[in-house]
């Protein structure tokens, strides 16, 4: 884009500066003028394409937003209560390092402040582990099929993603992913439930991974759904890692269990200080905002307001498997919000079929079956629609 010079003037009254330029002309950037400024490595990526929310198309048609394991229902009232008067702060820049909730987070956990370090999502801490482990043409492991971030991660710092198949029952397989280290390995995924088979890492897998691994790599334990996980009786993680000799990190979020999705803002222990600064090194200042950390320090005294969510969303489950199951559609096992249902006609369509209905869902193929549909746990309403409608589909086959 061309311009001639800019003119700047400042009000004498309020001292603010404002900017008057001439026309524009615009010069597009495509082509090989692109390909000499974006890196390849860049270029090789395939944008994230979310589109726009989906809207209600009347009261016979509500949107089902059953793709995104978000929470179902908003967090507690006093949650909201506190982010609003944060709201009153928000000329002013956050707390980057969040002082009081990394203080409220040491003190439930037991972990020193120092290993504690936050992020906008626990997303941001995934990026951030391929910043500080990843070179140009190191190698990163993660779970296949897995959270996108992991391998998209590795690929923007110039390493080689490489996916590890889960088990049969949508676990992460800590033996192959053992098997699968190299020299070159400088970073291993896992998750536990994992994204989107729902499947948990047993305390055995969990101990085999912590002897097993070499040294020379960070581990990274992903716990987006570590509420659900814990009340489905999975393993102390953070005891098991505790044996571990190597570095590694756990990442945590408020986005499930505690209804914080828009607020973006997770969380994550490292195994020491060290670590842990070289995660606020690369994060970017200022990535939470007020409002998030105020929300998420109110969350964590709404303990009772977190597990009603959790039990709720964990018999809704359960509901959903069973009813589903006579139609054909069979649920693996899981400790998340979520589950994955093995289709007995190809996912796809079935979940254009339940677009039409404005109930989002997300398909993906699955060893030898026609496919499988990750379902988000909505409300009651919500999950009742969904089975009427796979019930009403697999009675029309």
């Amino acid at each position: 884009m061309r311009t001639g010079p800019s003119r700047v003037s400042v009000s004498p009254r309020t001292g603010i500066f404002s900017v008057s330029r001439p026309a524009t002309r615009t010069i597009p950037m495509t082509g090989r003028t692109a390909e000499a400024v974006v890196s390849p490595r860049i270029a090789a990526l395939s944008p994230v394409l979310l589109g726009p929310p989906p809207r209600d198309l009347g009261p016979t048609r509500p949107v089902r937003r059953l793709h995104l394991n978000e929470g179902p229902f908003p967090p507690a009232p006093a949650v909201i209560t506190a982010m609003r008067a944060a709201a009153a702060d928000l000329h002013r820049y956050p707390d980057n390092d969040g002082t009081d909730l990394v203080a409220a987070l040491a003190a439930r956990t037991g972990v020193a402040a120092e290993r504690i370090v936050l992020g906008a999502g626990s997303n941001e801490l995934l990026y951030g582990a391929a910043d500080v482990a990843i070179e140009p043409g190191d190698v990163g492991l993660s779970p296949a099929p897995g959270f996108g971030s992991y391998a998209r991660a590795v690929a923007m710092r110039g390493g080689r993603s490489v996916g590890v198949p889960v088990r049969d029952d949508g676990a992460v397989d800590v033996v192959a992913t053992l098997a699968a280290v190299t020299p070159a390995t400088r970073l291993v995924f896992v998750a536990t439930p994992n994204n989107p088979t729902g499947g948990l890492i047993s305390a055995a897998d969990l101990d085999r991974l912590v002897a097993g691994l070499p040294n020379h790599l960070l581990l990274v334990v992903d716990e987006a759904y570590h509420e659900f996980a814990r009340a489905a009786g999975g393993p102390d993680v953070i005891a098991a890692l505790a044996r571990r000799r190597g570095p590694w990190i756990v990442t945590r979020t408020f986005s499930k269990a505690y209804g914080l999705a828009g607020a973006r803002i997770g969380w994550g222990i490292a195994s020491s200080a060290e670590i842990a600064d070289a995660f606020r090194k690369v994060r970017t200042t200022f990535s939470v905002s007020t409002v998030a950390l105020a929300g998420a320090r109110a969350a964590l005294d709404e303990t009772a307001h977190m597990e009603r969510l959790v039990a709720s969303t964990t018999a809704e489950r359960e509901r959903l498997a069973g009813a589903l199951a006579p139609h054909g559609f069979r649920a693996m096992p899981s400790a998340a919000n979520f589950v994955m249902l093995t289709t007995p006609s190809p996912a796809d369509r079935l979940a254009a079929a339940l677009r039409d209905e404005n109930i989002f869902v997300v398909p993906m193929p699955w060893r030898e079956t026609a496919g499988a549909l990750r379902v988000t746990i909505g409300t009651p309403e919500d999950d009742d629609a969904l089975i009427a409608a796979l019930t009403a589909i697999a009675t029309d086959r």
